[in-house]
């Protein structure tokens, strides 16, 4: 089956994850409202979106990460 796989990855640096949603207040919406209209393919997780606080630049482990849903309230 053939389809578009899209993979984004972002970093703002020392932003918290409220900060982004106030800088790009339509980030967040347009990310969950395009999960909720993908699907996942058999046998395999392709609809994921997550984010998590990023230290390796501090030589330390990051935070663990957080689904983007609509419960989550993020």
């Amino acid at each position: 089956m053939s389809g578009v796989r899209l993979d984004v990855r972002l970093f703002f640096q020392d932003m918290t994850i409220e900060q982004v949603n106030k800088e790009f207040p339509a980030l967040l919406p347009a990310i969950k409202a395009a999960k909720a209209k993908a699907s996942n393919l058999p046998n395999e997780m392709t609809v994921k979106a997550q984010y998590h606080i990023c230290r390796h630049d501090e030589g330390r482990p990051c935070d663990p990460r957080v689904e983007i849903e609509e419960a989550s309230g993020v």
